[in-house]
């Protein structure tokens, strides 16, 4: 699937361009939406975030309805290593890319994280609740909010946490494919948030471009519930033991974060959020997380096996 290319479907539904679709969340979207809308995905190739001209020029010429911006430097570690460049892709290019929408008469999509909350609370965090982010990535992904809504106030910013999906290998993924291997799997049991299928993200973002066309400002997506990196790791091996994996362990040592892994960005420890702003602007309540996440073992069973010989 070539990233650039416009799939042209339903001319009655509005027109999709997504960015960041080399991305796990830019690819699922592609996939998803492609069959019924008309949709051109865009890679870095296509569109240099960092270039506002080019951003103002190439946004006036593309013909689109709706703008999904994926793009973004979202490794913490990668951001407090390179700040300038995390501000000018996280902070700046959404400014630009909501300019340039709202001069269009286009809607904007535009994707951010639990990581702009503190996490010091271990309660799930809504909409409303006041964004102190404690590393470089949360600091300048908040900046990309306010200037997205500043600029574009009937822009949707949606707030997403620890993807998973088939596009691209996530924490439960990985653990699995140790267990393959490994006889003994640790993770830490003082990082809590809510998991999100991305094919369940995609699936509430076509209900939003459907039947929500004004729906705006922050939204919480996510799957129901938090859970520890440990309990999620627990559960991918467990669903993955029952679909029949030939698993060398199914039990995960739970560890204090430090201890398992390190990172030069500190990590809010609690991001678990709250969905009931969705649940009230559509009438649809997310599954939990751990049933999305036993489909999307069950649709890579075949792959773990065939990694396991």
């Amino acid at each position: 699937m070539r990233a650039a290319h416009t799939y042209r479907m339903d001319s009655s539904l509005p027109r999709i361009l997504i960015l960041g679709a080399h991305g796990g969340l830019g690819r699922a979207l592609t996939r998803h939406l492609a069959p019924r809308f008309e949709v051109t995905a865009w890679t870095r190739a296509e569109l240099d975030v960092t270039d506002a001209r080019a951003i103002a020029s190439r946004l006036a010429a593309q013909p689109f309805d709706v703008l999904l911006n994926t793009s973004g430097i979202t490794r913490p570690d990668d951001c407090e290593e390179h700040p300038e460049r995390a501000r000018v892709v996280n902070a700046e290019a959404p400014r630009h890319l909501a300019r340039a929408c709202r001069i269009k008469g286009a809607r904007l999509i535009h994707f951010s994280t639990g990581y702009v909350f503190d996490g010091e609370s271990r309660r799930m965090w809504a909409e409303d609740d006041p964004a102190v982010p404690v590393n470089c990535y949360g600091r300048t992904k908040l900046e990309g909010e306010l200037a997205v809504l500043a600029e574009h106030p009937g822009a949707l910013v949606a707030r997403v946490t620890w993807l998973f999906g088939p596009d691209k290998d996530s924490h439960p993924d990985q653990m699995i494919a140790r267990a393959l291997h490994a006889a003994e799997i640790r993770a830490a049991d003082d990082t809590t948030s809510s998991p999100t299928f991305t094919q369940d993200l995609c699936v509430w973002i076509e209900h939003l471009i459907t039947h929500h066309p004004q729906a705006c400002g922050l939204l919480h997506l996510c799957n129901s519930g938090s859970t520890s990196w440990h309990g999620w790791a627990q559960a991918a091996l467990e669903i993955a033991a029952d679909c029949g994996a030939p698993l060398r362990t199914t039990r995960v040592t739970p560890a204090p974060l430090s201890s398992v892994v390190s990172f030069k960005a500190r990590r809010p420890p609690h991001t678990g959020l709250l969905t009931d702003r969705f649940t009230q602007i559509t009438g649809l309540t997310p599954r939990p997380w751990r049933e999305a996440l036993a489909d999307h073992i069950a649709s890579k069973q075949r792959l773990i096996c065939a990694a396991a010989e």
